[in-house]
């Protein structure tokens, strides 16, 4: 169980009013990203928003709402390292914020750049990339590798053990792994004036279900489904009654909105397997292509690479492998 911890005046109306939203612009659907000031003798911000000046403008704006600008954030808590939850880390950590970020995500961040290549350029071929697509597809996995660790600056950060409550600022954070949408990413649970809270991240989102990009077309791609579902396996374990996520409007009941994200996975694993039966023997790529159209964005392909995964665990499909691609079959 997680502890309390007053974070400053409350409204008479509010418990949670010193839970402070930040919203920032992105260019992907739904168009926008938020963050969380934790109001308190050290704020905390939950992330750090998307990156590039008009997201800085954004952090000082949404800040200077509340009364505050970035030398007055002490704390940033990371819910795991994507570019619209890590970008205004280098203004924080300049401003004297000290970033709290998973060690298992900062370790992956640190490996070898060379043998990350090798492996997109084996997972792109095996789901059916070919050529120039596949050149693309490594060129843009290994920038986005570059660009997130400038961002986290791994010699700045203070790591913490994600299988153990995180204490910042004597608030203790219980932390739940919640891999699928990111291998590394971490949901946080805290009680704030009575009320417990979890701070989601990308995991769990009332409107839709973000993609399972698990690693990218790094090794473990075809795992990405497998563990959402194991995500939602761990988050059935909260306690919490309020929500906070990366994307959507904060929602009560997590457990209905667990539910519901099974749901839509399960949906996914029916899709795919229909659209494969349509143009079986077939690839990951294919397969996604036949069941969205227009696979120009990577996540209906990873989507597919997560399901086709699972449905194979499962007995549902198999494949075999010609010259590293793989090609899928209902069973």
């Amino acid at each position: 169980m997680t502890t309390d911890a007053s974070c400053g005046a409350v409204r008479a109306d509010s418990d949670l009013s010193c839970i402070r939203r930040l919203e920032f612009d992105v260019p992907w659907p739904p168009k926008h990203v938020a963050a969380y000031l934790l109001e308190g003798p050290e704020p905390i911000l939950i992330d750090a928003g998307a990156p590039g000046e008009d997201g800085e403008s954004e952090l000082r704006d949404g800040l200077a709402e509340f009364g505050y600008e970035p030398a007055d954030i002490d704390h940033v808590l990371v819910t795991h390292v994507h570019s619209d939850h890590i970008g205004q880390l280098p203004a924080l950590r300049d401003a004297g914020a000290t970033v709290h970020v998973s060690q298992a995500a900062i370790s992956r961040l640190e490996r070898d750049l060379e043998t990350v290549r090798a492996v997109l350029r084996e997972t792109a071929k095996s789901a059916g990339y070919r050529g120039e697509d596949r050149d693309d597809i490594l060129e843009e996995e290994l920038e986005s590798r570059r660009r997130d660790r400038r961002l986290i600056d791994a010699e700045t950060v203070q790591p913490f053990d994600p299988t153990e409550p995180v204490s910042v600022d004597g608030r203790e954070f219980e932390v739940f792994e919640t891999p699928g949408h990111e291998i590394d990413h971490c949901c946080y649970e805290t009680t704030v004036n009575g009320t417990t809270v979890l701070f989601a991240g990308d995991t769990l989102i009332e409107p839709f279900r973000a993609g399972a990009f698990q690693v990218g077309f790094d090794r473990g791609a075809y795992e990405g489904i497998e563990a959402y579902y194991e995500a939602m396996d761990r988050l059935a374990e909260t306690t919490a009654t309020h929500v906070f996520p990366g994307h959507g409007p904060a929602f009560e009941d997590p457990q209905r909105v667990i539910q519901t994200t099974r749901e839509r996975l399960d949906t996914l694993l029916e899709e795919t397997r229909a659209a494969l039966e349509e143009i079986e023997p077939a690839t990951p790529l294919s397969i996604a292509e036949e069941r969205v159209g227009n696979v120009r964005y990577h996540a209906p392909v990873l989507d597919t690479l997560g399901a086709v995964g699972t449905l194979e665990r499962r007995g549902s499909v198999s494949y075999e492998t010609e010259d590293g691609i793989r090609y899928y079959e209902t069973q």
